[in-house]
């Protein structure tokens, strides 16, 4: 049985809880794309007035992904039909383009598809983070089951390198927050009081050096 790798991130700081943040903001029946959908969290723990669309090619989390969905594609993202991708409010690339051959092909595709002003959110790991780097230094770059050298990651990315790929697909840039490393992943003492205190200070301090310190970076964006 395969288990997804992509866990729940409850924490205010991480990713899923800023993405579900951005989508809260938008008017009720709202239209969200949701590219690789994994278990369903953006269905599952998002706003429950909209309206939720997604593909995700790995059938077993299709499976569990779909009863939160209005609509789910089993099938990768090269095999939608345009008819299918159109006509959306917003569009989610959570940790997805990294894992794309040709992302730049990928999103100019969505972007064209979309009207003007539709909501692009997309996430992807910063491979500039200081473990990174630290472990280049000594001769290393060994890939993982997760994280930011996860081994199905065909593309990496910096802050700067995301702005351009955004940028030249047409998309106008809201915002760019950082996330911290998600410790409470990493320990169970990042769950208590005095682990969420910690965490909360290296969430300050890494939105200080996000370049360095970041662990994926979130841009918000809209079609021009």
């Amino acid at each position: 049985m395969t288990t997804s790798p992509y866990q729940d991130k409850p924490s205010p700081w991480s990713s899923h809880s800023r993405i579900l943040s951005y989508l809260q903001a938008l008017p009720e029946k709202s239209k969200v794309f949701d590219v690789g959908t994994a278990s369903g969290m953006l269905a599952r723990r998002g706003n429950s007035s909209l309206r939720y669309f997604g593909v995700e090619s790995n059938a077993e989390w299709a499976t569990s992904a779909s009863p939160f969905y209005e609509k789910l594609w089993n099938c990768s993202f090269d095999e939608m039909q345009n008819e299918d991708l159109k006509g959306y409010d917003a569009i989610v690339l959570g940790d997805v383009l990294e894992h794309m051959a040709n992302p730049e092909i990928a999103l100019k595709r969505l972007v064209e598809l979309q009207s003007s002003g539709s909501l692009f959110i997309i996430s992807v790991p910063n491979v500039a983070n200081i473990w990174v780097r630290l472990h280049l230094l000594t001769g290393n770059f060994d890939y993982a089951e997760r994280g930011i050298l996860d081994r199905t990651h065909l593309r990496f990315f910096t802050r700067k390198s995301l702005i351009g790929l955004v940028e030249n697909c047409g998309l106008d840039i809201d915002s760019i927050n950082v996330t911290p490393i998600p410790l409470e992943l990493i320990s169970n003492f990042f769950n208590t009081s005095v682990g969420k205190f910690t965490h909360g200070i290296f969430a300050s301090i890494t939105s200080s050096f996000p370049t360095l310190l970041g662990y994926q970076f979130i841009v918000k964006a809209k079609k021009i």
